[in-house]
């Protein structure tokens, strides 16, 4: 991977992977509150997030558009819509806003990177798995960070949360890390490309972040205060992830 990464488009993904991230990771903490005993406290803003996600998206194919001269692809359209229907439905508490924010998650590969490998089938796949696992992990991570347990992360309600959603982010996280390792080797055409390329030193940056948050939850789960430390981290390991999309595609 060479070029240089438009910046204008990568804050526009950044927008748009926080939100989507945030707002699935919101689903899928309320899901675990909600197991018995119920947690009833557990309401991260996942409005917020889905509406971030939609502006995100939004703004960032009207952009693409503009720069191209053409109309957004069907991919990039439908995924936007998606990201819309999911905002409102969240707005009206209709039903169905986890379908349509799942399907805007699912959407994302097939308008980056991955679609450029020949054949595209394999990356998509591996991008998709890679996107829904980070959802459920980091995602989760970001709406835990939004909440303020009753007599903080060490009382007995937070600690079950946290329980359950280790449960699930292990597995997760597992997927999220595979997956990306697996996409890195098809981006790059040598491990010295790790510091000797622009894309390269932004993918290992990405790594250490992964790292960094890993180790702090090891320790958010023995009741130490890291929560929103850990945000933090991750909230920048997703802007890496945008740089990284902003770069130019090459087949």
């Amino acid at each position: 991977m060479s070029g240089r990464p438009d910046l204008v488009l990568a804050v526009l993904h950044w927008i748009e992977y926080l939100g989507l991230l945030g707002g699935l990771g919101s689903m899928v903490v309320r899901r675990l509150a909600a197991n018995r005993p119920p947690i009833h406290w557990v309401r991260p803003p996942m409005h917020i997030a889905l509406g971030a996600a939609f502006a995100g998206g939004l703004a960032l194919i009207s952009v693409e558009a503009f720069q191209a001269g053409t109309l957004p692809g069907w991919e990039r359209a439908v995924r936007v819509a998606a990201e819309g229907l999911a905002f409102v439905f969240c707005l009206r508490g209709i039903t169905f806003v986890a379908p349509a924010a799942f399907l805007a998650a699912a959407l994302l590969p097939f308008g980056g990177h991955a679609a450029a490998v020949q054949p595209p089938a394999g990356a998509e796949l591996a991008d998709v798995l890679h996107v829904a696992s980070a959802c459920i992990w980091a995602g989760g991570i970001l709406a835990l960070a939004t909440l303020q347990p009753p007599g903080g992360w060490r009382g007995p309600e937070a600690r079950s949360l946290l329980d359950r959603f280790a449960g699930v982010a292990l597995i997760a996280f597992a997927v999220t890390a595979l997956t990306g390792v697996l996409r890195a080797t098809e981006q790059l055409h040598g491990i010295s490309d790790l510091w000797s390329t622009s894309y390269g030193i932004v993918l290992a940056l990405k790594g250490v972040g992964v790292g960094v948050m890993l180790l702090l939850s090891l320790a958010w789960r023995r009741g130490l205060p890291v929560a929103r430390a850990e945000a933090a981290v991750a909230v920048m390991v997703v802007a890496a992830t945008a740089v990284l999309a902003a770069y130019p595609n090459q087949a």
